[in-house]
């Protein structure tokens, strides 16, 4: 048996470099990159999407809270001619503070514009430091609800559907009974 205590010591001399392991870098980098798209797929493809709800469906729980709708569809058409090729249908009410608008249109792309410049306009608009802001972007839909400077406002597109609405901070619950009984509110 050898002694072991002959044989003779590497030491590395004092202030010397070692070098990284780059293999290590490599691995944990294609672990993250794993992580990354497979959180992408689940979020896109796997999360259970929204089914878009009616005008007729919208209007019915906006009554039941006991407003009167209105269509504005044409007014819509008037105001912008690109609207006739995209805009189904669009109701709305409006009572004190309160304006809630519901559009349906015939393509997806036309509901996320509408959200998307509402979402713009209305972050802008009431932007503060003590604001409160939940936003959702899962499959088909988005829900952005924004508490600020006494406003409330809503933001949500759900596959060819978008919904506009704002109102004083206290009526809150008028417009959130509305989104709840169509299932919007909550992802």
């Amino acid at each position: 048996m050898a002694n072991l205590s002959s044989r003779p010591h590497r030491t590395k001399p004092a202030g010397s470099y070692v070098k990284p392991d780059l293999n290590g870098f490599v691995r944990l980098g294609l672990v993250i990159t794993l992580f990354l798209v497979l959180a992408f797929i689940f979020f896109n493809f796997i999360a259970v999407p929204k089914t878009p709800v009616t005008a007729e469906q919208v209007k019915a729980a906006i009554t039941a809270q006991g407003y009167e709708v209105k269509d504005i569809t044409e007014q819509y058409y008037e105001s912008d001619p690109r609207f006739k090729f995209t805009l189904n249908k669009c109701i709305s009410f409006d009572k004190n503070d309160i304006h809630f608008e519901f559009f349906d249109f015939n393509n997806d792309n036309s509901a996320i514009d509408v959200y998307s410049q509402v979402y713009s306009q209305l972050s802008y608009r009431y932007n503060s430091p003590y604001s409160i802001e939940i936003d959702y972007q899962i499959a088909n839909y988005s829900i952005w609800l924004y508490d600020s400077l006494g406003k409330y406002s809503v933001a949500i597109y759900v596959g060819n559907t978008a919904i506009y609405a704002h109102c004083d901070s206290e009526n809150q619950n008028e417009i959130d009974k509305i989104l709840d009984a169509i299932d919007y509110l909550k992802p």
